[in-house]
């Protein structure tokens, strides 16, 4: 380990899970891009709903991989800022509905597939006895 107690490997697994889910995102937006200050923001909406699936299902695994997963894969794919930039468009070109809309469907959809997420991992790492 070093200084700061983590060790070169971890802080390797970090780095590369933190790249992969930052690769996934812009791909993400790049094939599925909005169209227009009002345009349905499709790509942000899907990597913030899968990410929030993938950190319940993170939250089954112990300590450090729920760091490296969560903070690293799942904190590089979702975005907050995005959605905020987003939000902000949206208002400011007067499209209330599609502002309501939008985080409607971030907010309900995110807290329900974080819900599947943490019953889904918790199944089956008890069912598979993973890192148990």
């Amino acid at each position: 380990r070093n200084s700061g107690g983590c060790a070169p490997m971890t802080i390797f697994g970090f780095v590369l899970v933190a790249a992969l889910g930052g690769f996934i995102r812009f791909a993400m937006e790049y094939y599925l891009p909005a169209v227009g200050s009002s345009a349905f923001p499709r790509a942000t909406l899907i990597v913030n709903i899968a990410g929030a699936f993938l950190l319940g299902i993170v939250l089954a695994l112990p300590g450090e991989t729920q760091v490296i997963l969560g903070i690293g894969f799942c904190g590089a794919l979702t975005t907050f800022s995005g959605v905020s930039l987003q939000l902000h468009r949206r208002l400011s070109s007067k499209a209330y509905r599609a502002t309501l809309s939008y985080a409607a469907a971030l907010l309900i959809g995110g807290l329900g597939a974080a819900g599947a997420g943490i019953i889904i991992g918790g199944v089956i790492f008890r069912q598979f006895q993973l890192f148990g």
